[in-house]
């Protein structure tokens, strides 16, 4: 798709919605602001922590934590932070932090993935950047920014105070939906609003992620997987 696009000259935009979001953008714009303060994107799913549920969502979700949950987390590194897998100087696993599990998923097969993980990223030319995830975190999704000696200086939360009215809001309107949706429901509308746009008059979709980014981004899900996994056995 990716070759087909370029030779027809068309534009293909992804979904990474977490590429548009506010605590996205609120959480870089102060790092920019800081000078040699560290940055740090995390995810929480809320899956119950069994072997039961996890299981499930090992089975679910085969492809594994990196390509599923955390994707998102990758596009920012790979559209922002100048990650690509012939970028990458060093990935280095938080082993205190990150556990990986083999689990039964319902049909009886066993998946080995990652239930949570934390990593940073240095990359060539410079930039060091961290993802954590969590399968049982909860359902708030955060942008953190520390200083040298780790010190937390800002925190931006998805959803934050403007945003929970609407998640309640949603929850009546949709009872049983993931509550990811919820939270990441502005983000949806802001991507298919830029992406109309452009599609209506010509205007770029600022920061919305492009099939290229969208292929780079893959191809560091693949790098990471065996580079975290050994530093975990």
């Amino acid at each position: 798709m990716k070759k087909e696009a370029a030779d027809k000259k068309v534009t293909v935009l992804m979904g990474y919605n977490k590429n548009v979001c506010k605590y996205v953008k609120n959480t870089r714009d102060f790092a920019a602001e800081n000078p040699g303060s560290h940055v740090t994107f995390v995810s929480n799913n809320t899956y119950e922590n069994t072997p039961e549920s996890l299981g499930e969502c090992f089975e679910r979700n085969a492809e594994g934590m990196l390509k599923n949950m955390a994707i998102h987390e990758l596009a920012l590194l790979v559209s922002f932070y100048d990650v690509a897998v012939d970028n990458i100087e060093s990935a280095t696993v938080d082993k205190e932090f990150s556990s990986m599990q083999t689990l039964a998923g319902p049909s009886g097969k066993e998946f080995t993935d990652f239930d949570k993980i934390k990593f940073t990223i240095k990359t060539k030319t410079g930039k060091e950047v961290s993802v954590q995830a969590d399968r049982c975190g909860g359902d708030t999704s955060y942008g953190m920014v520390s200083d040298a000696d780790g010190k937390e200086l800002f925190r931006h939360s998805m959803p934050d105070e403007e945003d929970e009215a609407n998640v309640e809001t949603l929850e009546k309107r949709y009872p049983g939906a993931m509550p990811y949706f919820f939270s990441q429901d502005p983000d949806y509308a802001t991507v298919k609003e830029r992406v109309g746009k452009q599609c209506a008059t010509g205007e770029e979709a600022t920061g919305v992620a492009t099939i290229d980014i969208a292929c780079e981004t893959l191809k560091v899900a693949e790098y990471l997987v065996p580079v975290l996994q050994e530093q975990l056995k």
